[in-house]
């Protein structure tokens, strides 16, 4: 797994946004976003864009 998806990963669970809602903002299934951050598909930059910008609005929310 690339660093890239281990900090992704590290992020949404410190953020406390779920994985459901991550990939419901993104237009995915829950398998495929899995998928994606494990590394089986590729994530493409908007994708990693668009996920850190839910990440960082949920932290400016709270949990």
């Amino acid at each position: 797994m690339s660093d890239v998806l281990q900090s992704l990963r590290a992020e949404i669970n410190l953020s406390g946004l779920s994985r459901k809602e991550a990939a419901k903002g993104l237009y995915l299934s829950l398998s495929a976003l899995n998928r994606k951050l494990r590394g089986e598909i590729g994530m493409t930059e908007e994708e990693q864009e668009r996920l850190r910008a839910m990440i960082a609005k949920r932290r400016q929310r709270g949990p």
